[in-house]
């Protein structure tokens, strides 16, 4: 019976149940993350004033990378992204580079923002030991995990669901905090530079990460050709919307020499630091508020597509074919669910937030480059954008 049950989890299948709003707004919820609350003093820190205008050329160049990933996704609608798209164009070896490399990301950016969880937790308790944010960090990421036990619709809904939580927060703030925005604090523009602002750019960038997460869910998705490439667009003018108008509010309270904290390094908490100085200690708990929700809202979507890539391996037996089942009443991938919940809960002990961050940079670029690539194997009747399109991201 367990043979059989086995051999039926195996060879089962991903259930397309989500629709071209759900998709969007699931894609939303998975962009709009922790580089508001983990990345944005580091990204101010090199673009001054020049903040937004960074945050919006990042913006330009997910897009165009956004409409190669889903030039490939609506034509190989299947789950792994560049993993299963580079096998399929006959380069094993690069796919199995780009699904190391998204299983890295996925890990990495899960330490990340479930670090990111447990820094603005610590705000709330004064003289909280370091070892404690580490164990909230962990539990974070267990929580997770039991989320993404579960099948795609209860995961899509709750997603979402959160997402509107944490808009009214942020909507909450952004109210109140409007008023006391300096317009002298988002000039000038280029005080820092062109080559600032690109860095602040290129900080920041890792935090668009969840753009292209309904091509690597592509067997998910139904009417792929209609659903992914309106998830990847709406998905990404939403979240610029709501990146750039944080953004702006929070350079506009506090000027890009606060957001640097006061010293020689950048503030891990620059919203945070507006809301208390807007609302006093009511500012303390709305952004706090958003930011727990944020955190977890983004972990579980990392999760989510991760363990997408990492059931695509085992059934391709790159990883052990263990990975590649899926239960067969919830349709998720179970046991890849459990072994990047246990790898990340583990890892998240013992690393700092400030240089895992760079980590997971390498490791988004280099999937970016590998979906860039299978891009440019599509014939150019089945592309959604020419070529210099995929060129330019």
């Amino acid at each position: 019976m367990t043979s059989k049950r086995n051999s039926s989890q195996s060879k089962g299948s991903l259930r397309r149940v989500l629709g071209k709003t759900t998709a969007m707004l699931l894609t939303a919820a998975m962009i709009i993350g922790t580089g508001l609350f983990a990345a944005l003093g580091e990204s101010a820190e090199k673009a001054g004033a020049g903040l937004p205008l960074a945050i919006a050329i990042g913006g330009v160049i997910v897009l165009l990378v956004g409409l190669s990933a889903a030039s490939v996704g609506i034509n190989i609608p299947e789950e792994g992204g560049g993993f299963t798209w580079s096998r399929k164009f006959g380069y094993p070896t690069i796919g199995f580079i780009a699904g190391c490399a998204y299983l890295g990301k996925g890990i990495v950016s899960s330490v990340v923002i479930s670090l990111a969880f447990a820094t603005y937790t610590a705000q709330a308790f004064e003289g909280l030991p370091p070892f404690a944010m580490h164990i909230m960090a962990s539990a974070a990421v267990v929580a997770v995990a039991g989320l993404n036990y579960f099948g795609i619709e209860v995961n899509a809904k709750a997603a979402i669901g959160l997402l509107f939580v944490e808009l009214l927060l942020l909507g909450i703030f952004i109210a109140f905090a409007a008023p006391a925005v300096r317009v002298e604090h988002l000039a000038p523009v280029l005080g820092n530079g062109v080559f600032g602002v690109l860095a602040g750019a290129a900080i920041f960038f890792w935090s668009w990460d969840g753009f292209m997460r309904m091509a690597i869910m592509a067997s998910e998705v139904k009417d792929p050709p209609r659903t992914i490439p309106f998830a990847v667009v709406g998905g990404i003018a939403f979240a610029a919307v709501v990146f750039l108008i944080v953004a702006v509010t929070v350079l506009g309270v506090l000027g890009p020499d606060a957001m640097k904290g006061g010293g020689e390094t950048a503030s891990d908490t620059p919203l945070l630091t507006a809301g208390v100085k807007v609302l006093g200690q009511w500012g303390l708990w709305i952004v706090l508020a958003a930011a727990w929700i944020d955190t977890l809202t983004e972990a579980h979507g990392d999760m989510l597509t991760a363990t997408r890539v990492a059931l695509a391996m085992g059934k391709g037996r790159e990883l052990p074919a263990w990975l590649g089942t899926i239960h067969e009443r919830t349709k998720s991938p179970r046991h890849a669910v459990l072994a990047l919940g246990v790898v990340c809960a583990t890892l998240v002990l013992f690393l700092d937030l400030r240089p895992v961050l760079e980590i997971a940079n390498v490791f988004t670029l280099i999937w970016y480059c590998i979906v860039q690539f299978d891009a440019l194997k599509l014939p150019r009747v089945k592309r959604l954008v020419p070529p210099w399109v995929t060129w330019l991201g």
